[in-house]
């Protein structure tokens, strides 16, 4: 007997849990931020964060008796404003391929070959997106998550409240002004990304990726600093030489991917290399303005993901499969999501630039 559409649903009903959160687990930053996911958010056109730029008020000091109080109370408190971003993915099944298996290991196959490796490569499209701002183009071309913030600050391309700019600026402080999530960028209110350059491994990368580490510990509040660590992987390989004799190996299970890949550890941070930190991306070939090396010759991450906030809006869901009005001989079962994501604390995050050579 062929298989129907409800013998269909009832063997995807049991695997839709696990097949959602591949969507969640199956990248490095997704396996982080997705531990960090807010509930829905009723409505509303943004995800809005307030933060304080420094004290209102100012005080005296009494040396006489009748020195006159400062009344004067400073505008310091501002808000971050981000636009979600909806992704929708029609997943079909022909209904000749229907016609043509049978049996409940017929249905599993199915299953596994269209939602499952479907919402598996979508992940690695945004994961990438997220890291570099181009995605793998598997099942999103770069085009369709331009709604989406990206951390590298190299990106001008975003659209949407608060997406236009990447989020972590590949250059000093002092050069950072662009507006990222809707709030101009500037030290005088700590609305700024800690930043590292490395003239040359052996010279002072270890250094710098330390600097760099006690820089954002000291502006998280607990001074707990970054979890996790991200680099491309001629710079891992540099990090991993520097500190293989000294540092505790721990090993890293992708439970999506039924792999294995070394972590080391930087303070308390996890430091894993990426595939989708490709130094010969385009996106990676400028020099931010006042930064005297090229991300090119190197990229670096430091995430603290207490202060990143995976916002949805819609959390993702995949609906059961069934005949759609269209012109194809198809079921089909729809997949969709709206989300974005939020940094709550710059100072507490960095970026480095070298390493690689």
């Amino acid at each position: 007997m062929s298989i129907t559409t409800e013998v269909l649903n009832t063997t995807f009903a049991d695997l839709r849990g696990p097949l959602v959160n591949s969507f969640m687990r199956s990248s490095e930053l997704w396996m982080m931020l997705q531990k960090k996911s807010k509930m829905p958010i009723d409505g509303g056109t943004f995800f809005e964060r307030t933060f304080a730029g420094g004290a209102p008020a100012r005080g005296v000091g009494v040396f006489v008796g009748d020195e006159l109080l400062n009344m004067q109370r400073r505008q310091e408190i501002r808000r971050y404003q981000v636009e979600p971003h909806r992704l929708v993915i029609a997943i079909n099944i022909p209904n000749k391929e229907l016609q043509m298996n049978s049996g409940q290991r017929a249905v599993v196959r199915l299953l596994e070959e269209s939602p499952k490796t479907t919402l598996e490569a979508a992940s690695g499209d945004i994961n990438s997106y997220l890291l570099t701002g181009s995605s793998r183009g598997l099942v999103f071309q770069t085009a369709e998550l331009l709604g989406l913030t990206t951390f590298n600050g190299h990106i001008t391309t975003g659209v949407g409240t608060g997406v236009a700019n990447g989020l972590l600026d590949f250059e000093p402080i002092a050069s950072q002004t662009e507006i990222v999530q809707n709030v101009a960028k500037s030290s005088s209110y700590f609305h700024y990304n800690q930043y590292g350059e490395i003239t040359a491994w052996g010279t002072d990368g270890m250094e710098t990726y330390r600097k760099q580490y006690r820089k954002c510990a000291h502006h998280s509040g607990m001074n707990k600093g970054p979890d996790l660590v991200i680099m491309d992987d001629d710079s891992f390989t540099n990090f991993d030489n520097d500190r293989l004799a000294s540092v505790r190996l721990s090993l890293v299970e992708d439970k999506t991917e039924k792999s294995n890949m070394l972590a080391l550890d930087l303070g308390m941070a996890k430091v894993l290399s990426s595939i989708d930190l490709d130094r010969g991306d385009t996106n990676f070939a400028a020099t931010g303005t006042g930064a005297t090396v090229s991300t090119s010759t190197g990229v670096g991450y430091l995430f603290n993901t207490d202060h990143i906030q995976l916002c949805l809006q819609a959390k993702p869901t995949l609906d059961k499969f069934k005949e759609r009005v269209g012109d194809q001989d198809v079921v089909t079962a729809k997949f969709s999501t709206q989300f974005n994501t939020v940094i709550t604390n710059f100072p507490a995050l960095g970026c480095i630039a070298g390493g690689a050579v």
